[in-house]
């Protein structure tokens, strides 16, 4: 399980980056004028870097948190 942990994160990255990317690159149609065009593209890539690092957190809490679990059950082992 620990070796997917860090694959799948890179690719929950890359997913949420490329769908960013296309919704960027294909504005929807109520976006007429150019600058609500920058400006649908900074919404979406503001949330994309937001989506991005909160997911890594959530990662890496989880990686922590594994090995805090790993960690408890060999101290146990060894008491007894």
């Amino acid at each position: 399980m620990g070796r997917f942990i860090i694959p799948l994160a890179v690719i929950a990255a890359v997913a949420l980056f490329g769908g960013a990317y296309f919704w960027a690159t294909h504005p929807p149609a109520y976006a007429v004028s150019v600058a609500q065009v920058i400006d649908h593209h900074f919404v979406v890539a503001a949330y994309t870097v937001t989506w991005t690092i909160q997911l890594g957190y959530l990662f890496w809490l989880a990686l922590k948190w594994r090995n805090q679990k790993r960690g408890e059950e060999r101290l146990d082992r060894t008491s007894r």
